[in-house]
């Protein structure tokens, strides 16, 4: 009488059927629509970021000018250079209650005099999808971390609001 060998799954075995499973699955949902790589482009229209950076140490308040172009780095992705469209500065301030102790009073730094913190307006064309705005292929929200980099500088801040503009191309 003949006996047939038994078979036994080891590792391998299993670890071959879950990357097939995964695959299966994968393809399944991509073609589902539910993989999220398949995201409906709804128009490229101009859009506004602002951009808050605090606490720049620089003599220089024209550091950003108005007009210029600035590289942008968006999760350590490079970006297109972008045009700066407004600039807003104020010196980096720290709060003091008052004397009464009810409230509190801003001043400028004593500790930090050339420290200012700057409102930075960029503007570019970007893609519109259903959750978002989508700058050379990353999604660019509220709170995000951006670097802006130009000759003279190479400073991180954080989008503040994101808007589409009103102004009509040129």
């Amino acid at each position: 009488m003949a006996l047939l060998p038994r078979a036994r799954a080891n590792f391998i075995d299993f670890t071959l059927v879950a990357v097939i499973s995964a695959a299966v699955l994968g393809f399944g949902l991509a073609k589902a629509g539910h993989a999220g790589v398949n995201k409906v482009i709804q128009g490229t229209p101009k859009i506004e970021i602002d951009i808050y950076f605090t606490g720049i140490k620089t003599k220089d308040l024209n550091l950003f000018k108005v007009g210029e172009t600035s590289s942008i780095t968006i999760r350590n992705q490079p970006g297109p250079p972008m045009t700066i469209t407004k600039v807003e500065h104020t010196p980096k301030q720290v709060a003091f209650l008052s004397p009464d102790g009810k409230k509190a009073v801003a001043f400028p730094d004593p500790a930090n005099p050339i420290a200012h913190d700057f409102l930075v307006t960029v503007a570019d064309k970007s893609e519109k999808t259903g959750d978002g705005y989508v700058v050379s292929g990353n999604k660019v929200k509220v709170g995000n971390q951006i670097e802006l980099e130009s000759f003279k500088y190479r400073v991180q801040g954080v989008v503040v609001d994101i808007r589409e503009s009103q102004q009509s191309d040129k």
